[in-house]
């Protein structure tokens, strides 16, 4: 038994990882739902697949990895068939992941007929399961997908996070996604102490990874905003000794001068200084298109669920106004995608002119934009020659 407060998350999820995979590999259908969420060591399990029940079969055939495939003539024969024999439940219905295959396996043959005879098969075993104490909250869960689909409601974090990383219920709200995530390591850690089934573990375990690679389940460093507001609004320190060059440092060398001439120049600086703090940055995102328009994240901190706005003011042409307007634009497309509306966005302004006395009311007005979380205004180091000043 791991101990909570012993280990961390990350030990108990080799825990839980090795004791799925010493529990399911006697068992077909849990060793090939390892495989298909990507967790088995030892790569598509081995079983003759002819000689299983034709249940087993078609919960298999569901998952979709194996080639073996059933007929159309095999399903509908299962889906005949009633919940007991004799007063004896048959295997399918305490066994609430594999009618979860099962219901996989007729989306795809994508007949209406045999749609209906699933709904009218599953009515005949899982409400009465669900309703009762035979499942515990996380296969009720599964049931209740199992039935009602994308109108399900759901008790705990782990099944509709499952949902959404298999991309068949995706949840674009960071604050809900974040939310259940919260929930979930709790469900996790909880795991430590419980007896729950290979299935249920091997769905925690997977969902753990997905959300470590979705987002860190705390940000880098215990970074807040205020935290990355304070870390960009230091840059000029760092600046001090940004190399500008009038003669080379040693000997025969030429001067070096490393000129920002651009935003992309600034986007990559910012990009060279974040990314060892925040190592799920993103570049260049694209975003859903707004009729004729195609916007474009600058940068993207997962972690933070933060948009950097990148704006470089070469000269005077470019007005204060002017990169307000930009930056009101800019913010209004990005809360058109549905993934980052409610995305934290951090304007940053490269002010080659370093007109330091309008910079107070350029942050001002940036931060009366609707969904402007911040606003960094750096100067372009006074030691590069040829920049106009303000």
């Amino acid at each position: 038994m791991v101990s909570v407060e012993r280990e961390n998350a990350y030990q108990l999820r080799e825990y839980l990882h090795c004791k799925v995979i010493d529990n399911a590999n006697a068992d077909p259908f849990k060793s090939t739902f390892l495989h298909f969420l990507g967790l088995s060591k030892d790569g598509a399990p081995a079983f003759d697949f002819a000689t299983l029940s034709l249940y087993q079969r078609c919960a298999i055939a569901g998952l979709g990895v194996l080639e073996e495939t059933v007929s159309s003539q095999d399903i509908s024969r299962l889906l005949g068939q009633a919940a007991k024999i004799d007063a004896t439940p048959r295997p399918w219905v305490s066994d609430v992941f594999g009618v979860m295959a099962v219901k996989w396996l007729a989306a795809q043959v994508n007949d209406s007929r045999i749609a209906r005879e699933f709904e009218n098969w599953t009515s005949g075993f899982l409400v009465q399961q669900a309703g009762g104490d035979h499942l515990n909250l996380f296969e009720k869960d599964i049931a209740a997908y199992v039935r009602s689909g994308g109108s399900a409601i759901y008790a705990s974090a782990s099944v509709p996070l499952f949902l959404h990383y298999h991309e068949i219920r995706r949840i674009d709200d960071h604050r809900s996604r974040m939310a259940l995530i919260d929930r979930f390591m709790g469900e996790f850690r909880a795991q430590a102490q419980g007896d729950a089934s290979a299935a249920l573990l091997s769905l925690m375990v997977y969902v753990f990874d997905q959300v470590n690679q979705d987002v860190a389940v705390v940000p880098p460093k215990g970074w807040s905003l205020n935290d990355l507001l304070g870390f960009l609004e230091h840059i000029p320190v760092g600046l001090k000794r940004w190399t500008w060059e009038v003669t080379g440092r040693t000997r025969g060398a030429d001067p070096v001068k490393w000129p920002i001439e651009n935003e992309y120049h600034v986007q990559n600086l910012l990009y060279v200084l974040l990314g060892p703090i925040f190592n799920d940055i993103a570049d260049e995102v694209n975003l859903q298109p707004v009729g004729q328009k195609n916007p474009r994240i600058d940068l993207y901190l997962p972690s933070l669920h933060t948009i950097i706005e990148v704006k470089y003011r070469k000269d005077a042409k470019k007005s204060f106004p002017t990169l307000i307007g930009e930056i009101a634009e800019d913010a209004s497309l990005y809360r058109a995608d549905s993934k980052y509306k409610d995305a934290q966005i951090v304007s940053f302004l490269w002010d080659c002119t370093r007109a330091t006395q309008e910079h107070a009311k350029f942050k001002e007005g940036v931060l009366k934009i609707h969904g402007i979380n911040g606003c960094v205004v750096v100067s372009a180091p006074s030691t590069m020659d040829g920049r106009p000043q303000g």
